[in-house]
């Protein structure tokens, strides 16, 4: 009787420590899962912010744009424009179109895109923070999943960059367009 049950208990210690990997197994890759449509998600984010810095930023350089402009497509007021501008940024339109920035004013520019999408930037990187973190609890993934967590951890290298670079636009206009449009 008591080989019996030893055996009964033995058994269902086995069982459970297999059954509770395979559970562990299968939540790991929900969450390795849950990670990447964050990723994705985020990347989709930023990447609107990175083009209207670069649509806004290649336009300021070859012309000069109506402060009605700048602010309808921006979805920016005109008021929060205004005081950027001053005797050597700013350029009058007629045809009541009244004034505007300056052709070649890109830092102004990407200034006012700035606070444009101040909004969608502070969304952007408030995703990249729960990516980060919850990249952080997949560490030390089961033997089953370590190939894809590594998979993941250089994607995870291209998406920070692309972040960064949507979200702070440095450099040149051509450099910063390269590596915005470069696939990572």
């Amino acid at each position: 009787f008591l080989i019996v049950t030893l055996l009964v208990v033995l058994g269902g210690s086995i069982s459970y420590y297999i059954w509770n990997k395979s559970a562990d197994e299968t939540e790991y890759h929900k969450q390795l899962i849950q990670l990447l449509d964050d990723i994705e998600y985020s990347t989709t984010e930023s990447a609107v912010i990175g083009s209207s810095y670069q649509e806004y930023w290649g336009e300021i350089i070859d012309r000069s744009i109506p402060l009605s402009t700048i602010s309808e497509n921006l979805e920016i007021s005109e008021e929060e424009i205004e005081p950027l501008l001053n005797w050597s940024n700013q350029a009058y339109f007629g045809g009541g179109l009244g004034i505007g920035l300056e052709k070649g004013n890109f830092d102004t520019m990407i200034t006012i895109v700035r606070m444009a999408k101040s909004n969608a930037t502070e969304v952007a990187l408030n995703n990249h923070n729960i990516v980060s973190k919850n990249l952080s609890l997949l560490k030390n993934p089961p033997a089953k999943y370590e190939q894809q967590y590594k998979a993941v951890l250089d994607l995870y290298e291209n998406y920070n960059t692309f972040i960064s670079l949507s979200t702070s636009p440095t450099g040149s206009y051509i450099e910063y367009s390269k590596n915005l449009n470069t696939p990572y």
